[in-house]
């Protein structure tokens, strides 16, 4: 698409050009989380489809132009026009962008640290990845100005993090009632830790028996109960793994599991690699980083 058209996706933006670039906008860690990069990608092929892929950090992906497919592991399909957000997790295993035939441009956030996890209680979920938003427009500039923010000092950095907290819950508040209530307070309860209600409690609570529970939500998961409670567990595991020298133990408590080595063997079934295998993995980036550069 020409870059001398200003008007290439909405007409609203015709004062807010935008380079086609990623732009790095990693600044001092805050405790509300970090953005660590994003950018406007025209005629991005995505992930591509040939493997998943595991992202680390989450990210909003708002598609400008086209159309495509997001598809994780765990089987959610799900097609993508322009106007959608994508909300891409840190551990789901995952693969989007054009199918054949179709074109792709997009504006993106990449961001990262515990306070976004909290929203995962508040109705982000990975089972509802994508969803239209109203008035496209006026979300790709909300993407565009987070962009500009300078991000060099702490307050910046926090004004950065903040400016996506706020971008979520108002994304939240405009997604439509795409899914039963019932699901969603499900999921939000099986993503609890050592201290979460068992599975039956967990249905009763959203007014089934156990048994048509874990049918119903096979169904509109693709997964079992206890296949998404152990997948998000993990997924809690790895983060505790990366932020924070809490031993295995306490880990694997904390999280419901017998003991480290329970978790250990889970853990290693889901990534391939054992905890101490990651830990080892960042000690030695970091080894990497500072040695960069100093």
């Amino acid at each position: 698409m020409d870059p001398a058209d200003i008007c290439m996706y909405f007409p609203v933006m015709k004062d807010h050009d935008f380079p086609a670039t990623v732009i790095p906008m990693s600044g001092p860690k805050t405790p509300i989380g970090n953005m660590e990069f994003g950018g406007r990608l025209q005629g991005t092929t995505g992930t591509g489809f040939a493997q998943f892929r595991v992202y680390g950090m989450y990210a909003l992906v708002f598609l400008l132009r086209g159309g495509g497919r997001y598809r994780d592991r765990r089987g959610i399909d799900r097609r993508l026009t322009a106007g959608d957000l994508l909300v891409v997790f840190p551990e789901h295993p995952h693969q989007y962008g054009p199918e054949d035939g179709d074109e792709w441009d997009e504006v993106f956030l990449a961001f990262e640290g515990a306070a976004f996890e909290g929203w995962r209680a508040s109705g982000l979920d990975s089972v509802n990845p994508v969803w239209p938003m109203p008035e496209p427009a006026c979300w790709a500039l909300r993407f565009f100005d987070i962009l500009r923010m300078p991000h060099n000092s702490l307050a910046e950095s926090t004004a950065v993090a903040a400016a996506i907290h706020q971008l979520i819950a108002d994304a939240l508040a405009r997604r439509p009632a795409a899914r039963e209530d019932w699901l969603q307070n499900a999921c939000q309860l099986l993503s609890g830790g050592a201290d979460a209600p068992d599975l039956p409690t967990i249905a009763a609570a959203v007014g089934m028996s156990h048994e048509r529970f874990r049918k119903v939500f096979k169904s509109a998961t693709g997964e079992s109960p206890s296949t998404f409670r152990r997948r998000r567990r993990l997924a809690q595991a790895a983060l505790m793994l990366h932020r924070s020298d809490l031993k295995l133990d306490m880990i694997a408590h904390s999280l419901g599991f017998c003991d480290g080595f329970h978790l250990s063997k889970a853990f290693k079934a889901e990534y391939g690699q054992s905890p101490a295998a990651v830990r080892s993995n960042e000690i030695k980036e970091k080894d990497v980083n500072t040695t960069r550069a100093s």
